[in-house]
């Protein structure tokens, strides 16, 4: 049995393409499921095969398959008329995506081999044909702190209700109070001063007596 070889490209990225083998009695189902599962898509996806000229210019459709790859599941070996068949397929993986297929080779079925079966990778297939990416783990928010127990601190001191009492009674006591001097009579202060003067004036006659007595009971002989 003749073994087909096709080299599917995503889009028009040549980079980027799986080597696949299929028996040409095999469908297009069969090699659909091939480049599903070796380019990661989407499973369940509904597909369409085009038929297309040397300038990848999409013709007549070939088959349509639904999400389970069942339809109209033609034959690969009747649809290859030329050494290099080519196929457009229009598909979606997560977003809408087409592949360029092309026939490489017609091989001899290798016994052993399970087919279809991917020969060949090269390149990551596009991220927009990938899963999305999942979501970054947020950190733990931070615990909320207790609240704190005002009533703890209810003895450390005056309430706030206290404190503005007070400072009313202040208010009003300081309106009313009624500062004033002390009245002075200047002429108890004059007599005052009077007799500190004659005080004073004994105090230096009484100093002079005990002065002048000091002298005369001074003997010049007591130096010698």
């Amino acid at each position: 049995m003749a073994v087909y070889r096709f080299r599917v490209f995503i889009e028009d990225d040549h980079e980027v393409y799986r080597d696949i083998d299929v028996l040409g009695k095999q469908r297009f189902a069969d090699l659909h499921r091939a480049v599903v599962e070796h380019f990661n898509f989407q499973q369940g996806q509904p597909v369409e095969y085009y038929s297309s000229d040397q300038q990848w210019y999409a013709g007549d459709t070939v088959v349509e398959l639904d999400g389970n790859l069942e339809g109209d599941h033609q034959r690969i070996v009747d649809h290859i008329t030329v050494p290099r068949q080519r196929f457009v397929c229009a598909t979606v993986s997560y977003k809408e995506v087409e592949l360029a297929i092309e026939l490489q080779k017609v091989l001899k079925e290798e016994p052993g081999v399970s087919y279809p079966t991917c020969v060949r990778k090269e390149g990551d297939p596009p991220y927009y044909t990938q899963p999305p990416p999942e979501p970054i783990a947020s950190e733990p928010e931070d615990e909320p702190t207790a609240d704190v127990d005002l009533d703890m601190f209810d003895d450390d001191g005056p309430s706030e209700e206290d404190i503005e009492r007070i400072q009313k009674e202040a208010e009003e006591a300081s309106k009313k109070a009624d500062f004033k001097a002390p009245a002075i009579d200047f002429s108890k202060l004059g007599a005052l001063s009077e007799d500190d003067d004659e005080e004073t004036d004994d105090d230096d006659d009484d100093s002079n007596e005990d002065s002048e007595e000091g002298f005369e009971d001074f003997n010049m002989d007591d130096l010698m």
